[in-house]
Formats: C-alpha cells, sequence, structure tokens
C-alpha cells in the first residue's frame, strides 16, 4: 500500500496538486472569463472534498484526501506551482507535469497509477462541464468546447489513460 512517505517531498506536492494542474489546462484551452474559470477550479476542488469525506478504495487517493484533511485542519495552504505567465507556456508546463506524474506513479505506486491518474482526469473532466462556453449571461453556448475537448485528449495522453 502506498502512502506519503513514499514520495520525496516535491514528488508529493507533484501528487497533491496533479488536479488542480489539469484544471489549468482546461481553462486555458478556453477562457471563458473570472466567473467561468472559478467555476472550473471550484469543479476540481469539489472532487477533491468528496475525496476527503469517503474512502476511494485507491491508496493514493485516500492517502491525498488524509493529507488534504490534515492541511485543512493546520489551515495550510497548498504550495501553487511556479508557473509562466505566457499561458501557451504554462499549458505546455503543465502537459509536461502530467507526464511527469505518470512515470513518478509507475515508479512508485504502480498498483494505484491507473485510479489516480483517472481521478486526476476527472477533475479535468468535471472542469470542463462547470462552465457554459460561448454564452451571454448564461444563455446559449456549449457545455464543453470543442477546445476543451482536444485539452481533454492531451491530459489523457500526457496521463498515458485513455479519455
Amino acid at each position: 500500500m502506498v502512502a506519503k512517505t513514499d514520495f520525496s517531498p516535491a514528488e508529493w506536492q507533484q501528487v497533491l496538486l496533479a488536479p488542480q494542474i489539469t484544471s489549468l489546462v482546461i481553462i486555458l484551452a478556453s477562457p471563458s472569463g473570472p466567473v467561468g474559470a472559478t467555476k472550473e477550479l471550484i469543479a476540481a476542488s469539489k472532487l477533491m472534498a468528496d475525496a476527503i469525506k469517503t474512502a476511494s478504495g485507491n491508496a493514493l487517493i485516500d492517502a491525498v484526501a488524509a493529507d488534504l484533511r490534515d492541511k485543512m485542519e493546520k489551515k495550510e495552504k497548498l504550495e501553487p506551482p511556479q508557473l509562466s505567465k505566457d499561458p501557451n507556456e504554462t499549458k505546455k508546463q503543465c502537459l509536461q507535469a502530467c507526464r511527469d506524474l505518470a512515470a513518478l506513479l509507475s515508479q512508485k505506486a504502480p498498483a494505484e497509477a491507473e485510479g489516480y491518474k483517472q481521478w486526476v482526469y476527472q477533475a479535468a473532466k468535471l472542469s470542463s462541464e462547470a462552465a457554459k462556453e460561448g454564452s451571454f449571461l448564461g444563455f446559449g453556448g456549449e457545455r464543453v468546447s470543442a477546445a476543451e475537448l482536444a485539452a481533454l485528449s492531451e491530459i489523457a495522453t500526457a496521463l498515458g489513460i485513455a479519455a
């Protein structure tokens, strides 16, 4: 069974931040303004909050949830990764982080890797569905834009999973 102690502090940070990283790829794929971006980030946070409340059956997800619960109780914040100010470069960095995560998990948590990568992908999927793209005052638009679908595909490829 995998635990936080199986990872270096930098590796653990990479594991912890993966859901937010994939959500950022979605936000960058099809900017929907500050309200839409907030909704898309909150969607990933809800996935993580649900994991804190309920055991998942995946030791890595449960270890992440326990660490997040501990951070909440201590009122500690997650340290955001250092990303470029250029949106295109940020997207590249985030997708590389997904590839790095996939490699890390195959080495350190092979039994939990597939489930964790699917969970991280689910954060991106929920983010893509959180705000309508191309709407005006909530009318019209589409739930998931073509750019977001393309980003989901890129995330799945980077994580080494089927979309």
